[in-house]
């Protein structure tokens, strides 16, 4: 017997256990990317998610986060039923819609859709939600692998990019100076307040629309940060192509609702969310190497221009760079590379 066909069958003997009766209906749904496994269960009253995961550290800061968010109110999938010596678990059915895919149809002739203008307000209204309230009193306990966005966790996204992207091309650099440099901006990324829960993976990809709503899924990642990194996940997003004024609106949107909760000092804030917007798009960028340059996997492939765009507006956003000067002179070799490419 197959691995998924003993899950799926465990799946069902743990629906039946919830919901009283088997499913008639068992489909496997897409990977995520991730190592865990998805199957919508049905009978003729009920459906939910089964989920699958051999890590059985990861699927306890699931279920801990989403207690916690359910207890705060914020919108996160009911959890069933659980059996963690299985390694299995059955969630809430949020259905397909996925914002990203939504705001994919809702496009015409590249223009950004006014309603998801709308919907982007409405999750950054949850973010803010989900940061400052559900974090205020937020047990991170069962993080992992990280419990706080620190120094370990930002060398760790900047040498990803390192090894998987940069030492793709054919760059001309002094690795020592970059090591300096990564040095230098961890050390200032450090400075931003990082008392807030922290998504790490936030992004229209991990969102459901249900009744206009927005859901969250896969924060299993989540840990203790800054407000910015989140909200620079959310607007740089390769796949979500927003535009710049846009992305401007919805940060000073945030801003506006943030500030009602926590003091912000707007300029510090803007500056260190650029500079979280950098290392977010370096983290992206290192992702797509593995998965497309080193894996050859052609929907990463196809990602890296998009990624490299949201690069070449940050390379006069981010003010920390002017200190930076291999970083810098890295990124604008690398986003030459990208204008040549959309000359030719």
């Amino acid at each position: 017997m197959g691995l998924n066909k003993n899950i799926e069958i465990k799946l069902n003997e743990q629906f039946k256990k919830w919901s009283g009766s088997e499913a008639l209906l068992i489909t496997m749904l897409p990977n995520s990317g991730s190592n865990r496994i998805y199957f919508r269960l049905q009978n003729s009253n009920t459906s939910a998610i089964g989920v699958y995961n051999d890590n059985f550290k990861e699927n306890t800061a699931f279920l801990n986060f989403t207690k916690q968010f359910l207890n705060s109110r914020i919108n996160v999938p009911f959890i069933y039923s659980e059996n963690l010596s299985e390694n299995i678990y059955l969630i809430q059915d949020l259905g397909d819609t996925q914002m990203l895919q939504w705001l994919s149809s809702q496009r015409t002739k590249n223009e950004f859709p006014t309603e998801a203008i709308s919907i982007y307000k409405k999750v950054i209204q949850e973010l803010i939600r989900i940061q400052i309230i559900a974090g205020r009193n937020f047990d991170y306990s069962s993080c992992y692998p990280y419990t706080v966005f620190n120094e370990e966790s930002i060398k760790f996204d900047l040498n990803y990019f390192k090894s998987n992207y940069i030492e793709r091309l054919n760059l001309s650099y002094d690795s020592q100076k970059l090591g300096s440099d990564f040095n230098q901006f961890t050390s200032y990324l450090l400075k931003a307040d990082n008392a807030f829960f922290m998504f790490r993976d936030f992004q229209a990809r991990n969102i459901m629309l249900v009744n206009n709503q927005p859901y969250f899924i896969d924060y299993q990642g989540g840990r203790k940060g800054p407000l910015q990194y989140d909200l620079a996940s959310l607007l740089f997003q390769a796949m979500a192509e927003i535009p710049e004024n846009i992305k401007d609106l919805l940060l000073e949107y945030y801003i506006g609702l943030a500030q009602k909760f926590v003091p912000l000092n707007k300029s510090e804030f803007i500056e260190h969310y650029y500079a979280f917007a950098l290392i977010r798009v370096m983290q992206t960028l290192g992702a797509y190497g593995l998965r497309g340059l080193i894996e050859k996997k052609n929907h990463f492939i196809k990602s890296i221009p998009l990624a490299l765009q949201n690069l070449i507006y940050l390379l006069d956003k981010v003010e920390k760079l002017n200190s930076l000067p291999e970083l810098k002179k890295i990124i604008i070799q690398i986003t030459s590379i990208e204008t040549k490419t959309n000359e030719e």
